[in-house]
C-alpha cells in the first residue's frame, strides 16, 4: 500500500497563488492517496483517517481550486481530465521530496556516501590504485566509483555530475570548469633493462634515430609536441605501432617490440618488470595532467581527502 508522504507546510505556502484560499497541504496528499488507491475509501485506510473526512478534504480541494476533479456517479469517485493533469504535477513534486528524503538518509549512513572519480588511462594505471587503496584505509565505508575514459568524456562527466572530480589532460577545455595543474612531469624513454640504451644517464633524440619507435595517438599533446621536437632536430623517427596508452606502450616496450617516450608515472609502475626509464635531455617534452571540479560544487571532506592523498602519493612517485 503506497506511504503517505505529506509536503511541507512552508513549501505549500512558497506555491504562487492567485487567491486568498489556498490549497493545504493535507488536500494535495488526500487526492494523491484517491487517485493513486481509486477510492475514498482506501485513501482514508492508508491516511489513518475517517472516509467523510476524506469526502470533506476533497470537496474543500475542488472548492478552493475552482475545477471539477471527480464526477460521483452513484457515490464513486472517477477522475475528470483535470484531475490527471493536476496529479501528474503532483508526482513530480512528491518524486522531488522522496529524492530529497533519499538524500538525506544516505548522508546520514557512511555506508551509503559515493567517491565518484574521473580518471585518465595513464593515472589510472600509476598512482591510482595506491591511492585508492589508502583511502579505502581511511574511509572503509565509502564507496568508490573509477571512471576512466577521456579528457572529453570526463569533462561531459562533471557537467552531468557523473563524477564529483576528474584528473584530464592538458588538452582538455576546462571552459566552465573548476581547474589547476596537477602535475607537470619531463617524459622518459622507456626501455629494456638489456637493451643497450638503458645503460645511458640520459638520452638525447639522436639516440632514437634508427630505432623502432611505440608512439602514443597522434592527437596525444605529448605526442605532437615529441614530433615537433625530431622535426626541429632534422630526425625523422621511426614510429612503427601507435596506441593511445601509456601503459600498452610500456607492455610493448617489455615483449620487445621498440622503445616508447611515455609517460614517467606509467613507467614506473612497470620497472618491476624489467623496464628502465631513461630521462631525455633538454626541456621541451612534459606529461601533463589536470584536476578539474564542477563550478559551485562544495568539496566533501571525502573528496579533499582523496585529493590530498593524490597529492602525496605523486610526490613520492
Amino acid at each position: 500500500m503506497p506511504q503517505p508522504f505529506p509536503l511541507s507546510q512552508t513549501y505549500m505556502k512558497s506555491l504562487p497563488t492567485h487567491d486568498a484560499k489556498e490549497v493545504s497541504a493535507r488536500q494535495i496528499e488526500v487526492f494523491r492517496m484517491v487517485m493513486r488507491l481509486g477510492s475514498a475509501n482506501r485513501a482514508a485506510a492508508a491516511l489513518h483517517v475517517s472516509q467523510p473526512a476524506v469526502t470533506q478534504l476533497l470537496q474543500q480541494l475542488e472548492v478552493r481550486a475552482q475545477l471539477t476533479l471527480f464526477d460521483r456517479p452513484k457515490g464513486r469517485l472517477v477522475p475528470t481530465p483535470e484531475a490527471h493533469a493536476l496529479m501528474e504535477e503532483v508526482e513530480r513534486v512528491y518524486e522531488g521530496l522522496e529524492a530529497v528524503q533519499r538524500k538525506i538518509v544516505a548522508l546520514q549512513s557512511l555506508e551509503d556516501q559515493v567517491l565518484r572519480i574521473g580518471s585518465l588511462h595513464a593515472l589510472a594505471a600509476s598512482i591510482m590504485p595506491g591511492v585508492l587503496a589508502g583511502f579505502q584505509r581511511h574511509y572503509p565505508r565509502t564507496r568508490c566509483l573509477l571512471m576512466v575514459d577521456s579528457s572529453k568524456l570526463l569533462r561531459e562527466a562533471l557537467f552531468q555530475g557523473a563524477v564529483d572530480l576528474a584528473f584530464l589532460g592538458d588538452e582538455a577545455d576546462t571552459s566552465g570548469l573548476v581547474s589547476s595543474p596537477f602535475y607537470e612531469l619531463p617524459a622518459v624513454c622507456a626501455v629494456p633493462a638489456a637493451h643497450p640504451l638503458a645503460r645511458k644517464a640520459v638520452l638525447e633524440l639522436a639516440d632514437l634515430r634508427d630505432a623502432p619507435l611505440i608512439g602514443l595517438s597522434a592527437t596525444d599533446p605529448a605526442q605532437q609536441r615529441l614530433e615537433i621536437l625530431f622535426a626541429a632536430a632534422g630526425i625523422t623517427p621511426r614510429f612503427v605501432i601507435e596506441t593511445p596508452y601509456s601503459a600498452t606502450q610500456c607492455a610493448l616496450v617489455l615483449a620487445g617490440a621498440g622503445l616508447a617516450v611515455t609517460n614517467p608515472l606509467v613507467a614506473a609502475e612497470h620497472a618491476p618488470l624489467g623496464l628502465r626509464s631513461v630521462p631525455l635531455a633538454g626541456e621541451g617534452l612534459f606529461f601533463r595532467a589536470l584536476l578539474a571540479f564542477k563550478p559551485r560544487q562544495a568539496q566533501s571532506r571525502a573528496v579533499q581527502e582523496f585529493v590530498a592523498l593524490c597529492r602525496r602519493r605523486l610526490a613520492y612517485a
